[in-house]
């Protein structure tokens, strides 16, 4: 079972890498169907990530004091955690200006910072990927403290590119 449940989440995190890969080449509905599509199913695959972690620290920690358990849940899926907030955040703008981006009426700056956001989750998400393949992960969810850092460092770049990406969209949009 739990074999299956990482093929799962594994597979899920192919489809959002292809589907920002298509959002780089098209534009227009195409663009945004595919941003949409790719942050929901990187979205359910770091939820899946959380899941399983949580499992994993629930099993090992059953003799500890509630504290020691929810500083082994924070540590262990602090990086998800980050990524899950930011992922929703800019998933939420998407669907919201959703109209105003596929007819073209935001800022070239969008784009940019759009691009930089994308170029940052595919860094973490390689990041990811390259690290839940060991064997330290699958037994204890933890991932190294470099990596661990790193995830921290492109998720907070991450979301300072997002809050950019919100004013730019709540603030610099035309009619035209």
């Amino acid at each position: 079972m739990n074999n299956l449940y990482s093929l799962v989440y594994k597979a899920l995190i192919y489809v959002s890498v292809i589907l920002f890969l298509i959002s780089f080449g098209t534009s227009g509905n195409t663009t945004i169907g595919a941003l949409i599509a790719g942050y929901s199913s990187l979205l359910l695959s770091v939820l899946m990530i959380i899941v399983m972690l949580l499992n994993i620290v629930m099993n090992t920690t059953q003799d500890s004091s509630l504290f020691e358990t929810i500083k082994t849940i924070l540590m262990t899926s602090g990086p998800f955690l980050l990524m899950l907030i930011v992922i929703w955040f800019i998933l939420y703008l998407v669907i919201k200006y959703k109209n105003l981006i596929s007819e073209g009426h935001v800022s070239s700056s969008y784009y940019v910072f759009s691009n930089i956001s994308i170029i940052l989750f595919l860094l973490q998400i390689y990041l990811l990927y390259r690290n839940m393949n060991t064997d330290k992960f699958t037994l204890t969810g933890k991932l190294s403290t470099i990596t661990s850092s790193l995830i921290y460092l492109f998720g907070l770049i991450s979301g300072v590119c997002v809050l950019i990406i919100y004013s730019i969209l709540g603030y610099f949009t035309t009619d035209g």
